[in-house]
């Protein structure tokens, strides 16, 4: 199957074709999988501690 006759992800979603469209795109390697793959580590990753917030108390304002 060309690339003109590949099923859009909104039409496998509405016809219930997923599988179709995962397998026609299966061996396109466009992109940069090294930083793809950077990019999902980093944000698969629990954030840092957030620092904690000043205390209530007497202020000199």
């Amino acid at each position: 199957m060309d690339s003109r006759n590949k099923i859009t992800l909104a039409e496998a979603r509405k016809q219930g074709k997923l599988e179709e469209f995962m397998t026609d795109r299966e061996a396109d390697k466009s992109g940069d999988e090294a930083a793809f793959n950077r990019t999902l580590v980093s944000m698969a990753q629990k954030s840092k501690a957030v620092p904690a917030t000043s205390k209530k108390g007497n202020r000199d304002d």
